[in-house]
Order: structure tokens, then C-alpha cells, then sequence
């Protein structure tokens, strides 16, 4: 059988198409845009087996939608699941959409979490409309919720505003700083200390289905501390090995960190620590062109070396070691991998907000 074309209507001209397909983030709606391209491509349009054959869909479905597209035009591509997740079910209207957004903002009737079934009743309860628990978690997905397991946060955080006033505070601080010192590159890096020992990690990792997957635990309260500079901006980081946290081992960090990143003093480094009482203490001796400064208490959130830890963790996990000389050869094997790999390191602690500071 000879291979056949289809006439499509120009509703849209052949670079508006193009556009509509290359910024489409839609998979299967990008695959619709891509046919009607190709059917519509100006001198030589495809015939449709061909089209087929470049999209993986079959001839009687690309002959759908390009009927589809010259009924409706624009409106006959995007995907209609979108608007309606019901499917066949009634859609509820813009009204109610509004409506159960505000229900969703309190919990349940029952005291406990939103679900998917919840939801369904609810909906059937509120506009009488009945619908299956997929349609209802469809909803959700709609209205833009995703499932999340909420962040421990201490109740004695800083709020939100307060987050935001200490971002506008540091960043002035900065300026200031370039101001009064033009002579020097100043830099904002952050600090913190994990504590590592013999007590197992254990994480999760990819298994076949049917083949749980153990690990060793064998658990021990013997430490090492891990004492972690980054710096965001650029990825680089400086991590020391040491047996406990107090004054005098943080001094010994401190001189070893100047020593390390401003060996000949062209720098004022600005040095985001937590207040603990090693790092606000009067009696330690903070070297020369490095200024300690406090983010709010209780709110690691703020302090970007707190997404190194899990990199370094990872190196550690689902294994038992005898002694902590053992742990420490392991851990001087990462932490040299993480100081010579920055853009590893910059794509967990590059916050937005300190990059662009």
C-alpha cells in the first residue's frame, strides 16, 4: 500500500511549532508537537508511516492526532488529562479546585494525614462528585502537592522572616567588607564538624526485587570528628580529622584552614559557623583576616556544610569497622576524594543565596 500524507490546517506557522515543541517539558506532549511538525515541515512534509516510524507511535495514531490538531489546533495537543483527572469522571471547576486547596490546608476530619482515599471522599462529600482513590491522588498532583517526609525542624528555629533578615544582614556585611578592605578578595566559606565513629550507617541501595540486602551492624560509641570548611561558590573545601570538639582542637582547625586556603594573606575570609560554645567562646584566638559569623541558633538549614555530611557518610555506609584506625583510613580516602572533586562538593553546598553574594 502506498505510504500516505495527511493536510494539516497551519493554525500554527512552522516556527511557532518549533518553538512549542523544543520548550515542551511534557514527554508525551512534546512527542504531539513533534508530529504535527513534521507533518506541517515546509516543502517537503512527511508522509505519516514515516512520521510513525521517527516517533514510535503507529500510523492510526499519528492520523488522530493530526486530526485532532486540524478539529482543535493548539488545544488538541496539549494532553487533556491535565485539565480534567478524572478522565471520563465530571472535572471539578475552577471554583472548586479553589475550594479544596483551602480543605487541604487543615487536616482530615479524623484528626490524621491527607491520603489519596481521604481526598476522594472528601470530594464526593463537599460537590457530590464520586471518583476512584487514583483520580483523587491525581487531584493532588494537580493542585501541585507531592508526597514529602516533613524536615525536623526545632521549634526554636528562626522563622522564615528571620531567615530572610539574616541573608540581607550577611550580604550587606559583605559589601562592607569589600568596601573597607578593597586591597583584599573576600570570601565567604562555612564551617561545621560531624561526628563519625564506630556505630554503623545504614542506608538505603539498590537491590533485585525479591533480594533483600543486609548489612553488618555491629554497634560502637568509640568517635572521630570531622571538621569540614567549604566554600560555595566554588566547590573547594578543606576537611581535618580530629579526635574531639572543644577550644583548643577548633584553634587547631582554624590555624590549620588559614593556613591552608590564605597562605599569603591576600584574602578576608568570612567564616558562616553555628554557636556553639567552641566557636563563640572568648578564648579562642580566631587568625588573622578570618571573621567569624554566627548564623541564627537551631537552624542548620542555613549552613551549607551540612549537605557535605551525607557525601561523607556515603563512603561509610552498610559497613562495620574493627577500630578507629580503620574508620580513619577510610576517611582520609574521602575526605582527599571530596577536596579534589569541588563540583561534586559545589552541587550540594552551592546555595543560590550565598553564590550570588
Amino acid at each position: 500500500m502506498p505510504r500516505t500524507r495527511i493536510e494539516i490546517i497551519p493554525h500554527l506557522d512552522y516556527a511557532e511549532l518549533t518553538q512549542r515543541y523544543r520548550r515542551c517539558r511534557d514527554v508525551k506532549e512534546r512527542t504531539r508537537w513533534l508530529v504535527i511538525r513534521l507533518l506541517s515541515r515546509p516543502g517537503n512534509p512527511m508522509k505519516v508511516e514515516q512520521v510513525a516510524s521517527i516517533t514510535g507511535l503507529s500510523a492510526d495514531w499519528v492520523r488522530k492526532i493530526a486530526r485532532r490538531y486540524n478539529a482543535t489546533g493548539a488545544q488538541g495537543i496539549v494532553d487533556a488529562h491535565k485539565k480534567s483527572p478524572g478522565g471520563k469522571h465530571k472535572a471539578l471547576t475552577r471554583e472548586q479546585l479553589q475550594e479544596l486547596v483551602e480543605k487541604l490546608q487543615s487536616p482530615p476530619k479524623d484528626g490524621g494525614l491527607w491520603s489519596g482515599p481521604k481526598v476522594g471522599e472528601l470530594i464526593q462529600q463537599q460537590f457530590g462528585i464520586r471518583i476512584h482513590r487514583a483520580t483523587a491522588w491525581k487531584y493532588l498532583k494537580h493542585l501541585g502537592f507531592s508526597l514529602q517526609a516533613p524536615r525536623p525542624l526545632h521549634e526554636r528555629s528562626a522563622t522564615p522572616e528571620q531567615r530572610a533578615f539574616f541573608k540581607e544582614q550577611l550580604k550587606f556585611f559583605v559589601q562592607l567588607m569589600r568596601w573597607l578592605c578593597p586591597h583584599k578578595h573576600v570570601e565567604v566559606w562555612a564551617q561545621d564538624e560531624a561526628r563519625l565513629g564506630l556505630k554503623p550507617v545504614v542506608r538505603r541501595t539498590w537491590a533485585l526485587i525479591g533480594q533483600r540486602p543486609t548489612a553488618d551492624h555491629y554497634p560502637r560509641y568509640k568517635w572521630l570528628y570531622t571538621y569540614g570548611f567549604v566554600h560555595p561558590q566554588t566547590g573547594n573545601s578543606c576537611l581535618f580529622i580530629l579526635p574531639r570538639v572543644n577550644t583548643t582542637v577548633m584553634q587547631i582547625a582554624l590555624e590549620a584552614f588559614a593556613a591552608q586556603v590564605n597562605s599569603t594573606g591576600d584574602k578576608l575570609i568570612i567564616l558562616l559557623v553555628d554557636q556553639a560554645g567552641w566557636h563563640t567562646t572568648r578564648h579562642l584566638c580566631v587568625p588573622q583576616d578570618i571573621i567569624m559569623y554566627s548564623i541564627p541558633p537551631y537552624t542548620p538549614q542555613l549552613n551549607p556544610t551540612e549537605c557535605l555530611w551525607p557525601l561523607l557518610r556515603e563512603r561509610l555506609a552498610n559497613q562495620v569497622f574493627d577500630t578507629l584506625d580503620s574508620l580513619e583510613t577510610v576517611l582520609i580516602e574521602r575526605c582527599q576524594w571530596l577536596m579534589n572533586n569541588p563540583s561534586t562538593v559545589k552541587g550540594e553546598v552551592g546555595f543560590s543565596w550565598l553564590c550570588s553574594i
